[in-house]
């Protein structure tokens, strides 16, 4: 009986062991189907998927910069062109522990570069897919031998070829070329149609600045394969970038190492403007300073420039503001003929002084007893500021201030370079504005021989020379000549109609009479100079003369012992006579006397320009 119990319990037992089986089948069989339907799924259904964000992975679209235009002199020389340099790239934006990285290639390689600046920049584009940036630039033999052995411990960091400006002539065109610095964030920000990368030069001076949009080309890109590192593999496809326009001078090479030369590291400037195109053959700021110290194609100290008390950087030519003393007068004479004023028979009987009333303080003229009898023409030729202080009394300041600003003068040109300056021409307003005070007749008086409050820029007095040369127009100056292969526009930008055409020829005669009559300021001129040539001197006061007890040569000799307090030397001439082709104005500052300094360099340079044009 004890054996069927037995029997029983063990059916019951094996049947519940069975019913145990079978539900532990279908949990396991459960669990496998589910695992395969993920393992279909992921090999299967999901194939493509993967396979794109795998592509994404290992597949980078990178930009293309073409190398930058070049740039050459009116005769087809080169002036400026692209060097390679070997450069230190991070090459994957995804790099671990930058800092470390970045210290370690600092300590091995021996670099001068500022960590936070570059870990800053690193932040920028960590996170992005792709992205390169320069931790450094033009690395020597040593550092790149050394380089190659360490390699290694940063995979992320290669070695590439990059492109650097190069001015072959140093500092002979460095205020009209400029030079490049790096890209700043408000650039690659505003800039949608070509996208700056961080590590990018762009201009910042001169033509370089100008002239961007042509030098810089357009964006290519192409699409490469990358390891984990972000080092290219192979390359998939590629969009070439366009490349950029080569820009051609109108400056001549001879007359601007002429001009430099003889200005010879004095502060000053010399511009030589074409009447008849409105094209600049020669503009030269002294002192000036290396371009490729900033270019990174030179070695010396860029501080030594910037902290320079002689500021090399300023371009004198075009931002430079010079009262322009004597110059002014042919201008103010215009102004009382067409004010019928005067007539050119009309005398005044310079005594080498003159008051408003006859009382009051006495304005001295620069020739101690005068001039005597003088005319217009004589008052030009010999330079008597007795009869322009008489002219300016006869006119009025809203005359005169309309008058010049109708010449151009108290606006930029707008020639193509950048940082222009618009001088001074003062006004009523603007002395009771930047002053606080009245205008006063003894104000007037000081403007009629070009001093007081009013300066103008070399450039501006050249393009308002233009306008009596070419009895009423001027054209656009400008410094580029062609762009590619298209030449820059010829342009009017001013056409003054006066009452009497017969007084352009009067003022060209006085300005002949300057250097071809005896008794003219820069007669002298014509005892050497190949090409005969008309202009004005000036000689521009920086410190006023007002000891009456003393002669103008006596108190003058006192003010001349501090070198800063000497007179400007101005001169503005044109050549040749018979047909005006070149206007050139010289300005060396304190260099005291317009007719002795200034009007030879520029009796050279026109020789020079004419030899040029008869080869």
């Amino acid at each position: 009986m004890q054996k069927f119990r037995d029997l029983d319990s063990g059916r019951k037992e094996l049947s519940t062991l069975k019913a145990r089986s079978f539900f532990i089948f279908i949990a396991i069989g459960l669990i496998f189907s589910i695992f395969f339907y993920q393992l279909i799924e992921l090999m299967v259904l999901n194939n493509s998927n993967y396979i794109t964000q795998s592509d994404k992975n290992r597949i980078d679209t990178v930009p293309i910069y073409p190398a930058r235009g070049l740039i050459y002199d009116s005769e087809g020389n080169l002036i400026v062109e692209n060097v390679v340099s070997q450069d230190l790239v991070l090459t994957s934006p995804q790099i671990q522990n930058p800092g470390k990285v970045i210290k370690e290639i600092k300590n091995s390689l021996n670099l001068n570069f500022i960590e936070n600046s570059l870990l800053e920049n690193i932040n920028e584009i960590k996170g992005k897919k792709a992205g390169q940036l320069v931790l450094a630039r033009d690395l020597n033999e040593m550092q790149i031998a050394k380089f190659q052995v360490e390699k290694s411990k940063w995979p992320e960091v290669n070695i590439k070829p990059s492109l650097k400006r190069f001015v072959l002539d140093d500092n002979l065109y460095s205020h009209l070329v400029g030079y490049l610095g790096p890209v700043t964030k408000e650039e690659i920000q505003d800039r949608d149609e070509f996208k700056y990368p961080m590590d990018y030069l762009t201009g910042k001076s001169g033509i370089e600045k100008s002239y961007e949009h042509f030098l810089r080309g357009s964006v290519g890109y192409k699409s490469i394969e990358t390891d984990v590192y972000g080092n290219e593999i192979r390359e998939i496809s590629k969009k070439p970038p366009k490349r950029p326009e080569d820009l051609y001078l109108s400056i001549n090479n001879g007359l601007q190492s002429l001009a430099r030369e003889e200005l010879n590291e004095r502060k000053g400037a010399v511009i030589g403007l074409e009447s008849s195109t409105g094209l600049i053959r020669v503009l030269v700021s002294s002192p000036d300073f290396n371009p490729n110290l900033f270019n990174r194609t030179s070695k010396g100290s860029i501080a030594t420039i910037l902290t320079d008390a002689n500021s090399p950087l300023f371009n004198r030519a075009i931002s430079g503001n010079y009262p322009p003393a004597s110059t002014l007068k042919p201008f103010i004479g215009l102004l009382a003929l067409e004010s019928e004023v005067i007539d050119q028979n009309y005398i005044v009987n310079d005594k080498g002084e003159f008051q408003i009333e006859g009382k009051g303080r006495k304005y001295r003229g620069w020739k101690e007893g005068g001039h005597g009898e003088v005319n217009l023409k004589k008052a030009i030729a010999v330079s008597s500021d007795v009869f322009f202080y008489e002219l300016a009394t006869s006119l009025t300041i809203d005359k005169i201030s309309h008058f010049l600003s109708s010449f151009g003068f108290g606006s930029p040109t707008k020639i193509d370079l950048e940082e222009e300056s618009d001088a001074n021409l003062p006004n009523r307003n603007w002395k009771l504005g930047a002053i606080g005070e009245s205008w006063f007749v003894g104000d007037t008086v000081n403007l009629g021989i070009g001093q007081g409050y009013i300066t103008i820029t070399p450039l501006q007095l050249a393009v308002a020379t233009s306008l009596i040369i070419n009895k009423g127009i001027a054209y656009q100056p400008r410094v580029v000549e062609r762009v590619g292969n298209l030449n820059t526009t010829k342009e009017i930008i001013n056409n003054i109609e006066i009452q009497d055409i017969a007084n352009w020829d009067l003022i060209l005669d006085s300005m002949k009479a300057v250097t071809n009559s005896w008794y003219g300021t820069a007669y002298n001129l014509s005892q050497f100079g190949k090409t005969k040539i008309a202009g004005k001197t000036g000689t521009a006061q920086i410190k006023s003369l007002t000891e009456e007890t003393l002669s103008v040569r006596e108190e003058y000799e006192g003010i001349r012992e501090s070198i800063s307090n000497r007179d400007h030397a101005l001169f503005v001439g044109y050549g040749p006579i018979e047909d005006p082709k070149i206007v050139i104005v010289v300005i060396v500052e304190n260099g005291e006397s317009g007719s002795s300094v200034a009007a030879p360099i520029a009796q050279r340079l026109i020789d020079k320009y004419m030899e040029k044009q008869d080869e």
